[in-house]
Protein backbone atom coordinates (compact mmCIF):
# COMPACT_ATOMS: atom_id res chain seq x y z
CA UNK A 1 0.00 0.00 0.00
CA UNK A 2 1.28 3.44 -0.54
CA UNK A 3 1.88 6.35 1.07
CA UNK A 4 -0.86 8.05 -0.60
CA UNK A 5 -3.68 4.93 -0.07
CA UNK A 6 -2.43 4.84 3.73
CA UNK A 7 -2.69 8.38 4.22
CA UNK A 8 -6.41 7.90 2.42
CA UNK A 9 -7.21 5.22 4.44
CA UNK A 10 -6.27 6.45 8.07
CA UNK A 11 -8.46 9.49 7.01
CA UNK A 12 -11.41 7.30 6.16
CA UNK A 13 -11.09 5.20 9.27
CA UNK A 14 -10.78 8.66 11.47
CA UNK A 15 -13.94 10.37 9.89
CA UNK A 16 -16.28 7.25 10.28
CA UNK A 17 -15.14 6.71 13.61
CA UNK A 18 -16.19 10.26 14.12
CA UNK A 19 -19.48 9.86 12.51
CA UNK A 20 -20.46 6.76 14.90
CA UNK A 21 -19.83 8.38 18.20
CA UNK A 22 -21.81 11.51 17.25
CA UNK A 23 -24.95 12.08 19.07
CA UNK A 24 -27.97 11.55 16.81
CA UNK A 25 -30.14 11.91 19.89
CA UNK A 26 -32.03 14.86 18.94
CA UNK A 27 -31.68 15.21 15.10
CA UNK A 28 -34.39 13.57 13.46
CA UNK A 29 -35.04 16.67 10.32
CA UNK A 30 -35.45 16.77 7.38
CA UNK A 31 -32.38 17.29 4.91
CA UNK A 32 -33.44 21.13 5.20
CA UNK A 33 -33.23 20.77 8.87
CA UNK A 34 -36.79 21.70 9.30
CA UNK A 35 -39.89 19.67 8.96
CA UNK A 36 -43.82 20.60 7.21
CA UNK A 37 -44.83 21.45 10.59
CA UNK A 38 -42.20 23.95 11.66
CA UNK A 39 -40.25 21.12 14.09
CA UNK A 40 -36.63 21.00 14.19
CA UNK A 41 -36.40 17.55 15.61
CA UNK A 42 -39.07 14.86 17.02
CA UNK A 43 -36.71 12.52 18.72
CA UNK A 44 -37.54 13.40 22.36
CA UNK A 45 -34.91 10.76 23.59
CA UNK A 46 -33.53 13.23 26.42
CA UNK A 47 -36.72 13.18 28.09
CA UNK A 48 -36.55 9.39 28.99
CA UNK A 49 -34.60 10.08 31.83
CA UNK A 50 -36.89 12.14 33.14
CA UNK A 51 -39.57 9.10 34.39
CA UNK A 52 -39.78 7.35 37.89
CA UNK A 53 -41.74 5.99 39.92
CA UNK A 54 -42.21 3.50 37.28
CA UNK A 55 -42.16 -0.39 36.48
CA UNK A 56 -39.91 -0.14 33.78
CA UNK A 57 -39.26 1.68 30.81
CA UNK A 58 -37.78 0.35 27.24
CA UNK A 59 -36.11 2.29 24.33
CA UNK A 60 -34.43 -0.73 23.02
CA UNK A 61 -36.93 -1.23 19.80
CA UNK A 62 -36.59 1.44 16.54
CA UNK A 63 -40.26 2.13 16.28
CA UNK A 64 -41.52 2.77 20.08
CA UNK A 65 -40.54 3.21 23.71
CA UNK A 66 -42.48 0.88 26.13
CA UNK A 67 -43.46 2.54 29.57
CA UNK A 68 -44.75 -0.08 32.24
CA UNK A 69 -46.09 1.47 35.53
CA UNK A 70 -48.68 0.55 38.50
CA UNK A 71 -50.36 4.40 37.99
CA UNK A 72 -49.87 4.85 41.67
CA UNK A 73 -48.71 8.35 42.32
CA UNK A 74 -45.35 9.49 44.45
CA UNK A 75 -47.44 12.04 46.40
CA UNK A 76 -49.56 11.53 49.19
CA UNK A 77 -53.30 12.23 48.48
CA UNK A 78 -56.44 11.53 50.35
CA UNK A 79 -57.03 8.62 47.84
CA UNK A 80 -54.80 6.30 49.78
CA UNK A 81 -57.11 6.23 52.46
CA UNK A 82 -56.43 6.38 56.16
CA UNK A 83 -53.67 4.30 57.45
CA UNK A 84 -51.85 4.26 54.39
CA UNK A 85 -48.09 6.30 54.75
CA UNK A 86 -49.21 8.12 51.44
CA UNK A 87 -52.54 9.27 53.30
CA UNK A 88 -52.89 13.11 53.36
CA UNK A 89 -56.21 14.83 53.80
CA UNK A 90 -57.08 17.77 51.42
CA UNK A 91 -55.46 21.03 52.39
CA UNK A 92 -56.16 22.15 48.92
CA UNK A 93 -58.35 25.34 47.98
CA UNK A 94 -61.68 24.04 46.31
CA UNK A 95 -63.73 24.24 50.16
CA UNK A 96 -66.38 21.39 47.76
CA UNK A 97 -63.64 18.76 47.57
CA UNK A 98 -65.29 15.54 48.62
CA UNK A 99 -63.22 11.82 48.10
CA UNK A 100 -67.17 10.75 47.00
CA UNK A 101 -67.52 9.99 43.63
CA UNK A 102 -70.40 10.35 41.78
CA UNK A 103 -70.90 8.20 38.16
CA UNK A 104 -74.41 8.32 36.87
CA UNK A 105 -75.76 8.59 40.42
CA UNK A 106 -73.80 5.77 41.52
CA UNK A 107 -71.86 6.58 44.57
CA UNK A 108 -68.36 5.34 45.82
CA UNK A 109 -65.50 6.71 47.86
CA UNK A 110 -62.31 5.04 46.57
CA UNK A 111 -59.35 3.80 48.18
CA UNK A 112 -56.28 3.83 45.15
CA UNK A 113 -55.33 0.09 43.91
CA UNK A 114 -51.84 -0.71 41.86
CA UNK A 115 -52.75 -0.98 38.07
CA UNK A 116 -50.62 -2.41 35.63
CA UNK A 117 -50.25 -0.48 32.77
CA UNK A 118 -48.36 -0.89 29.65
CA UNK A 119 -47.86 2.56 27.29
CA UNK A 120 -46.14 1.94 23.84
CA UNK A 121 -45.52 5.60 22.01
CA UNK A 122 -43.43 6.22 18.74
CA UNK A 123 -40.11 7.64 19.14
CA UNK A 124 -40.16 9.47 16.62
CA UNK A 125 -43.63 11.10 16.11
CA UNK A 126 -45.34 13.31 13.24
CA UNK A 127 -48.53 14.87 12.34
CA UNK A 128 -50.95 12.51 11.36
CA UNK A 129 -52.69 12.84 8.41
CA UNK A 130 -55.93 12.43 10.14
CA UNK A 131 -55.97 13.65 13.85
CA UNK A 132 -57.64 11.01 15.74
CA UNK A 133 -60.33 11.71 19.12
CA UNK A 134 -58.58 10.80 22.44
CA UNK A 135 -61.24 8.18 23.77
CA UNK A 136 -61.79 7.11 27.57
CA UNK A 137 -58.89 6.06 29.48
CA UNK A 138 -55.68 6.68 29.92
CA UNK A 139 -54.25 8.80 26.85
CA UNK A 140 -50.79 9.39 28.21
CA UNK A 141 -48.41 9.33 30.89
CA UNK A 142 -46.90 11.58 33.56
CA UNK A 143 -43.16 11.49 34.42
CA UNK A 144 -44.15 9.88 37.42
CA UNK A 145 -46.22 6.83 35.97
CA UNK A 146 -49.26 8.26 36.99
CA UNK A 147 -52.01 8.14 33.61
CA UNK A 148 -53.14 11.14 32.17
CA UNK A 149 -56.66 11.09 30.97
CA UNK A 150 -58.93 13.53 28.44
CA UNK A 151 -61.44 16.35 29.31
CA UNK A 152 -64.43 14.31 28.82
CA UNK A 153 -66.24 12.14 31.92
CA UNK A 154 -66.91 8.30 31.73
CA UNK A 155 -70.39 9.07 29.40
CA UNK A 156 -67.86 11.48 27.19
CA UNK A 157 -69.36 14.73 28.87
CA UNK A 158 -66.92 17.83 29.82
CA UNK A 159 -65.70 17.55 33.11
CA UNK A 160 -67.66 20.10 35.15
CA UNK A 161 -68.67 20.81 39.07
CA UNK A 162 -69.09 16.96 39.71
CA UNK A 163 -65.67 15.82 38.57
CA UNK A 164 -63.70 19.19 39.76
CA UNK A 165 -64.90 18.82 43.40
CA UNK A 166 -63.48 15.38 43.33
CA UNK A 167 -59.52 16.36 42.26
CA UNK A 168 -57.41 16.21 45.07
CA UNK A 169 -54.75 18.86 46.13
CA UNK A 170 -52.48 17.93 43.18
CA UNK A 171 -55.73 17.46 41.20
CA UNK A 172 -55.79 13.66 40.76
CA UNK A 173 -58.16 11.40 41.42
CA UNK A 174 -59.10 7.70 41.02
CA UNK A 175 -61.82 6.49 39.02
CA UNK A 176 -65.05 5.24 40.94
CA UNK A 177 -64.09 1.98 42.49
CA UNK A 178 -66.34 -0.15 40.44
CA UNK A 179 -64.46 1.06 37.60
CA UNK A 180 -60.57 -0.24 38.94
CA UNK A 181 -60.40 3.05 41.08
CA UNK A 182 -57.32 4.19 38.85
CA UNK A 183 -55.61 7.16 40.01
CA UNK A 184 -55.09 9.89 36.78
CA UNK A 185 -54.63 13.33 35.90
CA UNK A 186 -57.08 15.71 33.60
CA UNK A 187 -55.51 18.93 35.07
CA UNK A 188 -52.68 20.57 35.55
CA UNK A 189 -50.38 17.44 37.82
CA UNK A 190 -49.75 20.48 40.52
CA UNK A 191 -47.33 18.35 42.50
CA UNK A 192 -45.10 17.96 39.30
CA UNK A 193 -45.45 21.79 38.46
CA UNK A 194 -44.37 22.46 41.96
CA UNK A 195 -41.57 19.85 42.27
CA UNK A 196 -39.77 20.55 38.73
CA UNK A 197 -41.33 24.37 37.70
CA UNK A 198 -44.86 25.47 36.05
CA UNK A 199 -42.63 24.97 32.86
CA UNK A 200 -41.19 21.59 33.30
CA UNK A 201 -41.88 18.58 31.06
CA UNK A 202 -45.15 16.76 32.23
CA UNK A 203 -44.85 13.60 30.59
CA UNK A 204 -46.01 11.92 26.91
CA UNK A 205 -49.44 11.50 25.44
CA UNK A 206 -49.70 8.13 23.31
CA UNK A 207 -49.12 9.86 20.02
CA UNK A 208 -45.23 10.22 21.34
CA UNK A 209 -45.33 13.92 21.97
CA UNK A 210 -44.41 15.45 24.78
CA UNK A 211 -46.92 17.83 27.90
CA UNK A 212 -45.38 20.89 29.40
CA UNK A 213 -46.18 22.53 32.33
CA UNK A 214 -48.86 25.81 32.24
CA UNK A 215 -46.11 28.51 31.31
CA UNK A 216 -43.28 28.72 28.84
CA UNK A 217 -40.23 31.08 29.14
CA UNK A 218 -41.82 33.14 32.23
CA UNK A 219 -44.76 33.52 30.10
CA UNK A 220 -48.40 31.54 31.30
CA UNK A 221 -50.09 30.09 28.22
CA UNK A 222 -53.55 30.28 27.46
CA UNK A 223 -55.53 28.36 24.47
CA UNK A 224 -55.13 31.54 22.75
CA UNK A 225 -51.74 30.56 21.91
CA UNK A 226 -52.28 27.33 21.21
CA UNK A 227 -53.83 25.23 18.50
CA UNK A 228 -56.83 23.03 18.28
CA UNK A 229 -54.80 20.03 19.97
CA UNK A 230 -53.47 22.54 22.88
CA UNK A 231 -50.32 22.30 21.88
CA UNK A 232 -47.81 24.46 18.86
CA UNK A 233 -43.92 24.44 17.59
CA UNK A 234 -41.20 26.21 19.77
CA UNK A 235 -38.51 25.52 21.72
CA UNK A 236 -38.90 24.43 25.11
CA UNK A 237 -36.09 23.98 28.85
CA UNK A 238 -35.23 20.81 27.64
CA UNK A 239 -35.30 21.80 23.86
CA UNK A 240 -33.61 25.71 23.48
CA UNK A 241 -31.70 25.29 20.55
CA UNK A 242 -34.97 23.28 18.66
CA UNK A 243 -38.40 23.62 17.88
CA UNK A 244 -40.67 20.92 19.07
CA UNK A 245 -43.97 20.20 18.93
CA UNK A 246 -45.40 19.97 22.32
CA UNK A 247 -48.89 20.34 24.13
CA UNK A 248 -49.44 22.64 27.06
CA UNK A 249 -51.42 22.02 30.14
CA UNK A 250 -54.19 25.73 31.09
CA UNK A 251 -53.17 26.54 34.80
CA UNK A 252 -56.29 27.76 36.64
CA UNK A 253 -56.66 30.34 39.26
CA UNK A 254 -58.06 28.20 42.20
CA UNK A 255 -58.64 24.49 42.32
CA UNK A 256 -62.39 25.41 42.54
CA UNK A 257 -64.83 24.31 39.48
CA UNK A 258 -65.88 28.00 38.59
CA UNK A 259 -61.89 28.66 38.11
CA UNK A 260 -60.86 25.50 36.06
CA UNK A 261 -63.83 25.83 34.03
CA UNK A 262 -62.59 28.86 33.31
CA UNK A 263 -59.64 28.39 32.34
CA UNK A 264 -60.27 25.32 30.16
CA UNK A 265 -57.23 23.71 32.26
CA UNK A 266 -56.91 20.51 29.62
CA UNK A 267 -53.96 18.64 29.15
CA UNK A 268 -55.43 17.93 25.50
CA UNK A 269 -57.84 19.46 22.99
CA UNK A 270 -59.38 16.32 22.54
CA UNK A 271 -57.67 15.37 19.58
CA UNK A 272 -54.07 13.88 18.71
CA UNK A 273 -51.79 15.72 16.85
CA UNK A 274 -49.87 12.60 16.07
CA UNK A 275 -50.72 8.70 15.13
CA UNK A 276 -51.21 7.36 18.55
CA UNK A 277 -49.77 4.36 20.09
CA UNK A 278 -51.20 1.96 22.99
CA UNK A 279 -52.34 1.32 26.24
CA UNK A 280 -53.10 -2.03 27.99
Amino acid sequence: MNTTKIIFFFGALIFGLVACNKDSSDTTVTPSGTNADGTTTSNFSRLYKKFYNITSVDSSGSANIIFKTTDLPDHKTPFYGVGNAKYEAYNGDNPSFSTTINLNGTLSDPTLKAQNLTFTIPKNPVAATTHASTTGGAIGIARNGVAIFNQYNGVGALLDALEINNADQYLGHPTPTFAGAQYHYHYEPKFLTKTYGNSAFIGFLLDGFPVYGPYENGVKITTAVLDAYNGHVSATEDYPNDKIYHYHVISGATSKSEDLIKAAPWINGGKYYGTKGTVN
